[in-house]
């Protein structure tokens, strides 16, 4: 053989060696933190062996002998399954993501260090019952267990970013949790969005779009700020908010969630049935961890968070419970006068003058000099609009009063609904909620099913929407908060059933105020119609429900839509072939429906022909984040049939709805082949509107096929039951909708139907990061074992915890 040859096979062979080495160790690095799902463990901090069943999906059952061993034992599962999330949240609330993500995640550490959900959660610890914190500190040391045992292997995040956890605490837990209090607040961006547009086109235009207001309820504009612009000193924390979101998947809120029970009498199995499935941002991992636990007095199974030990929405042998969010406005801002704009040290306050408190903070950057960061603080709150060097020289310091900031115990609420076997015992530990308020939905096995409102209600001056308010007086301070006696509640109502969509959850005769801000009626709508449509209903029908896609809004609109057309001929032949399919439709969203786009498509471009004039694009971004508003606005404009809204300001002649209306559909028309091409037959609703679940390190072009889940078709909208939805800005990524379906059957502990997507791991590449998409997409649900000796024989994975002697 010529040497030449001799050499460039020797080359060829030697590439090949380092290729099989590399892939070898690319294996070693995404396989090595796989957990362990069989066998036995010999674990320090237990008392006596723990038995982990794991079904086909890698749900554990736990079976211990104490509280303490099953805490430990969940505190492990979630760090085998969840570290890099568990790790991720925990950085985020206590403002360290930067020290991990470099200069690019300071924005979200500066406003986390200025709200100080860290410094929050050290200061509860001390409050934390008894029993709570033996069953946290059990948590906690099951975590630092895994950790300590399993240095090295760590999921592949960690190595991507060269880092690893350090030891989990009691405060942890409590900080995800008001960290997920923080999330699901929707106050702040609807005091700042109103305020700015109050600001732009003055309180009589700015109601007109704020639909869930009573009509001619007033807006207060306080004469201290008027024209001084304090809506835009928030610019801040909204900015820094929205990264944040970035980082779990979108920018906007996640709004929306269901909940129901129906009674005994209305269920085919002559016990109630609960269902629930909340809706959050879409990301991989998903926000909840499922597990079944058996202990001591304990028998609970449902979804936890990973970092905290307790099942949030569940059911236990007497008791089921969901929630969905009660979007309370829980937050308020003030406009402070301070004694220097570069340099403050005191805010006027009842015409005296009161020191501001100051700390300075230290926040280390990767591959960066450490960054210090002044937090200024009144008695109301922390001050938000001096986070960004940019700001030194604010006019005014806008301050911020926040439930989340009072000290609470979440931790014990759900340690002793876990426990419940009545409603008394269930109110109980709602009575220790306080944020994020939340619909708590009940139903037991002694067939009774209730409504409460769980969380702190702010008694506030009046009852009318709030903006941001001057803060030189206590005229705007609250004075207290509503008796848990006195908050929305129902037990066993005479229809039936109890459900709850985020939609209004009290007349106005109610005494106090709780929100200016509800989810259209759409779904509960929806719900009540289907609830009220016979006499009996069965799991299954609470599954389809759960799927049903029908949409209210497009049932209104669509009538609305064909008259604009009405005696016009020689329309283009595409607007021809709309108005055919919107005359045909029956107003179901199915991945497979055209009409469904050819509406969706006509929606976008109608808010953007209707406010975009007068808001501008960057107003009405900001106007598009909070939840469904601009949806529910156009859908309120369009069934008054006039107003100034309509008419574009930037052309001379004065529209009219119908010419908006026409003008938004031509150009809907239009957009949709730009971007897909073909027929109109070929927009099918599943091609253009499909779901994903991105991971953090979606945003990375070469990692983003890795480890983003999706994307996959999808059906319903933000008007549908079973939640699709998009933001405007971005059609039609479908970035929010059911976090987890669940639905008890009280009759039967056997018969329980569970959907958790993508899937119950945290971790890429292994089999259960998103082998639950499939079933979720395609509406099919898991049953869940209940019984210990069903569990025993089910053929499961079994791993034994054993006690360390």
């Amino acid at each position: 053989m010529p040497s030449r040859l001799k050499v460039l096979f020797g080359v060829l062979g030697t590439l090949a060696l380092l290729c099989l080495a590399l892939l070898f160790f690319v294996y070693y690095l995404i396989t090595k933190s796989f957990p362990d799902a069989s066998g036995s463990v010999t674990v320090a901090g237990i008392s006596a062996d723990v038995r982990v069943f794991r079904d086909d999906y890698g749900v554990p059952h736990v079976f211990g002998d104490s509280d303490r061993d099953v805490y430990f034992t969940i505190g492990y599962l979630h760090a085998q399954d969840r570290l890099w999330q568990m790790e991720l949240m925990r950085r985020a609330g206590q403002g360290r993501l930067a020290e991990i993500l470099g200069e690019p995640a300071l924005k979200i550490d500066r406003m986390f260090r200025t709200l100080g959900l860290w410094r929050h959660a050290q200061k509860t610890l001390p409050v934390v019952d008894g029993k709570t914190r033996f069953s946290l500190e059990a948590y906690a040391d099951g975590v630092n267990e895994f950790l300590l045992t399993h240095k090295g292997e760590f999921p592949i995040e960690f190595d991507l970013l060269n880092f690893e956890p350090e030891p989990w605490t009691i405060e942890h837990s409590l900080l995800i949790s008001r960290l997920m209090a923080w999330e699901l607040n929707y106050s702040r961006w609807v005091d700042v969005v109103l305020t700015r547009l109050v600001e732009r086109l003055g309180a009589a235009k700015a109601s007109e779009i704020f639909p869930t207001w009573p009509e001619g309820a007033p807006l207060i504009v306080p004469d201290e700020l008027r024209g001084k612009r304090p809506g835009l000193a928030a610019n801040q924390l909204l900015d820094a908010d929205q990264q944040f979101r970035r980082i779990l998947g979108t920018t906007g809120l996640a709004s929306g969630s269901n909940a129901w029970a129906i009674s005994g009498s209305k269920s085919g199995t002559g016990k109630p049935i609960l269902a629930n499935d909340p809706h959050l941002i879409f990301s991989a991992p998903g926000r909840w961890y499922e597990v079944h636990v058996q202990g001591p007095g304990l028998d609970v199974a449902g979804a936890t968070i990973a970092g905290v030990p307790f099942v949030i929405i569940g059911r236990n042998r007497s008791i089921a419970w969901g929630v969905t969010n009660a979007m309370l406005d829980d937050e308020d801002f003030y406009a402070e006068e301070v004694d220097s704009v570069q340099h403050p040290t005191r805010y006027r306050f009842n015409n005296a003058w009161r020191s501001l408190e100051t700390r300075v903070d230290t926040i280390l950057v990767k591959d960066g000099p450490p960054v210090l960061l002044t937090v200024y603080q009144t008695h109301r709150g922390p001050v938000i609009n001096r986070m960004e060097p940019s700001a030194q020289f604010s006019r005014q310091l806008l301050s911020m009063r926040w439930v989340g900031h009072e000290i609470s115990n979440e931790a014990h609420a759900f340690f002793l609904i876990n426990r419940a076997g009545s409603w008394k015992e269930f109110l109980d530990g709602v009575r220790q909620f306080a944020v994020p308020a939340q619909n708590f939905v009940y139903a037991d096995t002694a067939g009774n099913i209730g409504y409460h409102l769980g969380g702190r209600i702010p008694i506030r001056r009046t009852k009318t929407p709030t903006l941001i308010f001057p803060g030189q007086t206590e005229e705007y301070d609250w004075k207290g908060f509503v008796p848990f006696e006195e908050m929305p509640q129902s037990f066993n109502p005479p229809e039936g059933f109890v459900a709850t969509a985020n939609n209004r959850i009290v007349s106005d005769s109610y005494p106090y105020y709780l929100s200016n801000l509800w989810e259209p009626e759409w779904r509960i709508s929806r719900i009540t119609e289907v609830l009220r449509s016979q006499s009996r209903f069965s799991v299954e029908e609470m599954e389809r429900l759960q799927q049903d896609v029908v949409s209210p809004q497009a049932r209104e609109l669509v009538p609305i839509i064909m008259r604009a057309y009405q005696g016009r001929q020689n329309e283009p032949p595409d607007v021809q072939a709309t108005l055919s399919y919107f005359r045909n439709w029956n107003f179901e969203m199915k991945a497979n429906d055209v009409a469904t786009t050819l509406f969706q498509a006509f929606l976008v471009r109608m808010v953007k022909n209707t406010f975009e004039d007068e808001m501008g694009p960057q107003l009405l971004g900001l106007y598009d984040t909070v939840a469904t508003l601009p949806l529910e606005a156009v859908t309120k404009l369009m069934k008054k049939g006039s107003s100034p809204w309509f008419d574009n300001v930037q052309t001379p002649q004065i529209e009219t709805m119908d010419d908006e209306i026409r003008q938004s559909l031509s150009e809907a028309l239009q957009d949709l082949k730009a971007r897909y091409g073909g027929e109109i037959k070929e927009w099918r609703w599943g091609t253009v509107h499909q779901v994903e679940f991105p991971h953090v390190f979606s945003s990375n072009g070469l990692l983003r096929p890795i480890f983003t889940v999706g994307p996959f078709p999808a059906g319903g909208s933000h008007s549908t039951v079973n939640k699709g939805d998009f933001p405007l800005s971005q059609p039609f990524v479908n970035h929010v909708g059911p976090s987890i379906r669940q639905i008890f059957d009280l009759s039967s502990y056997h018969n329980d139907r569970v959907i958790l997507p993508p899937g119950q791991s945290g971790q890429v590449f292994q089999k259960h990061y998103h082998d639950q998409i499939m079933l979720w997409t395609h509406g099919g649900f898991r049953k869940r074992l209940f019984e210990r000796s069903d569990i025993e024989q089910a053929g499961y994975d079994l791993l034994l915890l054993q006690a360390k002697q």
